[in-house]
């Protein structure tokens, strides 16, 4: 009887770990290209939270901003990489104040391959970008990615998460991507994500403006919708940034 229970007990141990492969935290945040703090303020707000991945908006590498000097010449990403102590991934959106402005992702975990995918551009604004990485986490494999979508027009945010959809629709394996995508739930953009096949993994706090937020500008989303689950999210207080930096643990329901 007893080895019956035990045999049992191993049976729902092995079933439980295949439908609970895989437990993420992952968080977005855009910087503001550091006006606001130093990198290694930064890097001591992500290592606190622990997260496996982050996607970074407004980074800046080797500019002159007469609005961040004490970012004068510093490449953002790395620093911020080498101080949390995670793989980084850099994005350049433009060139801008004798360097480059962009995105990045920070990872606990080896890549695969990297790729950057400029978005589409209708009335030629300023540049933006998706970029990402396919990710070896032990025996599985994910794409995490980040994002910063325009600021100025709705209808070229929705162009722009239609092309984003459009791109990962016939992916191999599970997408998580994380940014600022400067509009609001309710809005055509964010609609196109939550009604097709992916699912968004933060609630509805505000992240904007940091001191007193009333707008979510920021999300973490999933592709496909059915294989996340989230456990927990939140928007973190702090003014490092003009935006709160948002964190979801979240849970792959299958082994790609």
């Amino acid at each position: 009887m007893n080895r019956l229970l035990t045999m049992l007990a191993l049976a729902i141990s092995i079933a439980a770990n295949a439908q609970d492969t895989l437990r993420l935290s992952v968080m977005t945040f855009n910087l503001r290209f550091g006006e606001r703090a130093t990198n290694e303020q930064i890097a001591r707000l992500i290592k606190s939270h622990n997260p496996d991945f982050v996607a970074l908006q407004e980074m800046d590498a080797g500019t002159k901003r007469v609005a961040s000097p004490h970012q004068n010449g510093r490449n953002m990403l790395s620093e911020i990489a080498a101080a949390t102590g995670m793989f980084g991934i850099y994005g350049k959106t433009i060139d801008f104040a004798g360097g480059y402005y962009g995105i990045g992702i920070l990872s606990k975990y080896p890549y695969i391959t990297t790729k950057k995918t400029m978005l589409p551009n209708p009335v030629n604004a300023e540049q933006r970008v998706l970029t990402e990485g396919l990710f070896e986490i032990g025996n599985d494999t994910i794409v995490f990615a980040s994002t910063h979508l325009d600021v100025e027009s709705e209808e070229t945010r929705k162009i722009q998460a239609a092309a984003i959809i459009e791109h990962f629709k016939d992916s191999k394996y599970p997408v998580i991507l994380g940014g600022d995508f400067n509009t609001s739930r309710d809005s055509e953009a964010i609609k196109l994500f939550t009604g097709s096949e992916w699912t968004e993994l933060t609630n509805d706090a505000p992240t904007f403006p940091a001191q007193n937020p009333e707008e979510k500008l920021d999300y973490i989303l999933a592709f496909p919708a059915d294989r996340w689950t989230t456990t927990n999210t939140l928007v973190i207080p702090t003014e490092l940034s003009d935006h709160r930096p948002v964190v979801a643990e979240i849970i792959a329901t299958y082994k790609p």
